[in-house]
């Protein structure tokens, strides 16, 4: 049975070493509700006055002074166009969103209608 109250001992004494270092800890670093919103503010005005005209600035530039990339015109290398199998609607060799495609096909099956 000394063994049992030994060991429950030791943990209460760890317990107890435990807590008190949770305590040293919290006593180190702990800052008031003050110094917290003071922290708070600070950072709420490096977003307000750096972040957001800087984020601004670099939209516009993208916007206003980027080139942005285009497909060329006119038909695509072969290499572009490789398919394993027809597109399952009404054209098969137009992608969906191809409107010169899809009037040229659509012309095709008209006048092969007549």
């Amino acid at each position: 049975m000394g063994a049992e109250k030994d060991m429950q001992a030791e943990a209460i004494a760890q317990l107890q070493a435990r807590i008190a270092r949770q305590k040293d800890i919290m006593k180190a670093t702990h800052k008031s509700e003050a110094e917290e919103m003071e922290e708070m503010w600070k950072w709420v005005k490096i977003s307000i006055f750096i972040a957001i005209p800087l984020v601004v600035a670099a939209s516009a530039k993208d916007i206003l002074f980027e080139e942005h990339a285009h497909r060329k015109v006119g038909p695509e290398p072969d290499y572009m166009a490789i398919r394993k199998k027809e597109f399952p609607w009404e054209c098969e060799n137009c992608a969906l969103f191809d409107g010169h495609c899809w009037d040229a096909c659509r012309a095709e099956k008209a006048a092969e209608g007549k």
